[in-house]
């Protein structure tokens, strides 16, 4: 697995003068052995024979020599930069780099063949300078430095409110969501999907097309790309009949798949599955999927025939339980969430505004404009939700329940108040640590908590600027295409 290593010391071995061009010796001195005399041979270089050297003894080899190495600016993604070279022979390359003072960054090491090749180097923040080096089989080779483009003028700064290194979710070294670049709360504008290091920094940054509405961005089941929402249903104000899913390296687009109705939320299944609510497809809201294999898409579930009494219907989120194989699926016009099976498409039980369902069993307790929902590794629901309904002062925070079957009710067991704001839209998650990631919609603010409710990690756009889904990523070059 290629991972990003932080270097505190960068112990290089054999320094090679930077001449443009460097020649390392693919043999060891003892293989080279009697074969001395053709490798004095090296001089005529130009002659061909000369350099292969290996015809004065049996332990020669083709030399691994690198030239023409330069360093370049990603074209679409300022904060990305290449580093590109020449060789002959084959050989091993890795490039290190450093932007922080003190602190160095390693892509994985590869073996290339003779030929022109290049290696994309990511996590930088934009207006940076970042320092590279080329180490070819294990000696440095070529080294520069290269500034990054100027942030996105369009795309809003996030400021680092608070940052508690120690107890953060250890895999979460960079955090994906989406932004629209004006303040407005739920309005159309240019959505951008992003990622922050953990010191606040915008490293990764892509303007959706055409004003498409980006709010569930994901890594796909594979873990080595993304899939990007481009929703029509509101830049358009139709029925979203020409919604796409985008497949795409952080370096390279892969495709755009057809999501015709998608407005909101969508998920990928372990099988490649893609499934959303529909506005295209009938029944006031259609829960709708597609094999990779399939032509089209295919009807599972619809408001109007499987959840009587739900009235009109437009969803805002989607959860896939492996272990239930059901579907979450949450609704804002009637404050509810039903559960979905995936294989009859049932209504199993719903809890909200909905005649009939489950209760709350706690006063107080009842979720309203909920987004975000999960279940959690130990089953309960997590919700993002506002704190009532439109009394008192409003605020936005994480519910977690336990879903009582036998009682038919919803036993709150924890909550968590974000203290700020947000109008619409949210997401929340517990992690394998007990940590929570709270993504509080278009208050433009983001968390990440401990169980107990200490916040670790706080992030603040400043603004109404609506933040879509979040996902912490461990390793960005697990999402960069094939290196060349």
């Amino acid at each position: 697995m290629r991972t990003l290593t932080l270097l505190s010391v960068l112990s290089i071995v054999g320094l090679v003068a930077c001449t443009g061009s460097a020649t390392i010796d693919a043999d060891t001195a003892e293989s080279s052995g009697d074969g001395g005399d053709g490798g004095d041979g090296g001089d005529g270089g130009d002659g061909g024979d000369g350099g292969d050297g290996g015809d004065g003894g049996d332990g020669g080899s083709e030399d691994f020599a690198v030239s023409e190495v330069s360093a370049n600016v990603h074209d679409e993604i300022g904060s990305m930069v290449y580093v590109n070279w020449t060789q002959t022979g084959t050989g091993t390359v890795k490039v290190s780099y450093s932007f922080d003072e003190g602190e160095w960054l390693e892509t994985a090491e590869r073996e290339t063949e003779a030929g022109e090749h290049r290696q994309v180097l990511v996590g930088i923040p934009f207006e940076d300078e970042v320092t590279w080096k080329l180490i070819a089989d294990g000696e440095e080779v070529d080294t520069g430095s290269v500034p990054t483009d100027d942030y996105p003028s369009e795309l809003p700064i996030p400021e680092l409110v608070e940052s508690d290194e120690a107890n953060w979710l250890e895999r979460g070294n960079y955090l994906m969501t989406s932004i629209n670049r004006k303040a407005c709360g739920w309005c159309s504008g240019d959505y951008w999907t992003v990622i922050l290091d953990r010191k606040g920094r915008t490293v990764w940054a892509r303007e959706s097309p055409d004003h498409d509405w980006t709010l569930f961005a994901t890594v796909a089941q594979t873990k080595d790309h993304l899939l990007l929402d481009e929703a029509t249903y509101w830049s358009s104000w139709g029925d979203g009949e020409d919604g796409e899913i985008v497949r795409t390296y952080l370096d390279e687009e892969i495709e755009a798949l057809p999501a015709p109705g998608l407005h909101h939320a969508f998920i990928q299944m372990p099988d490649g599955t893609l499934v959303w609510g529909s506005q295209a497809h009938g029944g006031h809201e259609a829960l709708v999927y597609q094999h990779p294999d399939a032509s089209s898409e295919t009807v599972l579930w619809n408001c109007q025939d499987d959840w009587p009494g739900s009235g009109y219907c437009e969803s805002n989120g989607l959860f896939y339980s492996e272990e239930r194989d059901t579907f979450l699926y949450s609704f804002y016009t009637n404050d509810s969430i039903v559960e979905v099976d995936r294989n009859t498409g049932e209504s199993l039980w719903w809890a909200g505004d909905v005649s009939d369902g489950y209760d709350f069993s706690v006063i107080g307790s009842q979720y309203y404009w909920q987004h975000g929902i999960s279940y959690t590794e130990t089953g309960t629901l997590l919700v993002s939700t506002e704190a009532s309904a439109g009394w008192g002062e409003e605020t936005t925070m994480l519910r977690e329940y336990e879903v009582d079957h036998d009682a038919g009710a919803l036993n709150e067991v924890w909550n968590w108040d974000s203290g700020v704001y947000a109008s619409t839209n949210g997401d929340a998650w517990r992690f394998e640590n007990g940590n929570m990631l709270h993504v509080v919609g278009s208050a433009g603010n983001l968390f990440e908590l401990t169980a107990s409710g200490d916040v670790v990690w706080h992030v603040d756009y400043g603004d109404t600027h609506l933040l879509g889904r979040g996902e912490f990523i461990e390793d960005l070059y697990t999402l960069v295409s094939p290196q060349e």
